[in-house]
C-alpha cells in the first residue's frame, strides 16, 4: 500500500475530513488530496506529525511495516512528570480546568495532591 493511500485509510478510520487533517498538520486542504492522491509526498516533518497523531510509526506510513502499531512504545519517568506537574501549579498565574479559571486555593489543593502522591510514590519505590 502506498503512503497517499494508508494516510486516506488512518484518516477515514479516525473520522476526520481532509480539511480538519490539513488543520492538524497545518496544511492547505489541497496538500491533503496531493498526498492521498500520491501526486505528492508529505515532508519528514509532515510524516512525524501524522505519526504522532495517529499513534502509529513513520515506517507503517511509508508501507515498510504491515502492522500499525508494531513498536510504538511510550516511557515516561512519571516522577519527572508529576513534578512538572507541581512546578506548573506553583509558577502558574492562571490555571484552568476544562475551560474554567481555577482559583489560588483550588490549585494549591491540587498541588498538595499531586505533591502527596510524589512523596508516596518515592516511598513505596524504596521498598
Amino acid at each position: 500500500m502506498e503512503t497517499g493511500e494508508i494516510i486516506r485509510n488512518l484518516r477515514i478510520k479516525n473520522n476526520l475530513t481532509s480539511k480538519e487533517l490539513s488543520r492538524i498538520l497545518n496544511v492547505s486542504e489541497s496538500s491533503i488530496s496531493l498526498y492521498e492522491s500520491g501526486k505528492r509526498n508529505p515532508s519528514i516533518s509532515q510524516l512525524v506529525k501524522l505519526s504522532d497523531y495517529f499513534k502509529v510509526s513513520t515506517d507503517f506510513l511509508l508501507g515498510i511495516d504491515r502492522k500499525e502499531n508494531s513498536d510504538i512504545t511510550f516511557e515516561c519517568d512519571l516522577s519527572e512528570e508529576i513534578g512538572k506537574i507541581v512546578y506548573f501549579l506553583d509558577n502558574s498565574e492562571y490555571i484552568f480546568f476544562d475551560g474554567r479559571k481555577l482559583n489560588r486555593q483550588a490549585a494549591l489543593v491540587i498541588k498538595s495532591f499531586f505533591s502527596a502522591i510524589l512523596e508516596n510514590m518515592r516511598l513505596l519505590t524504596m521498598l
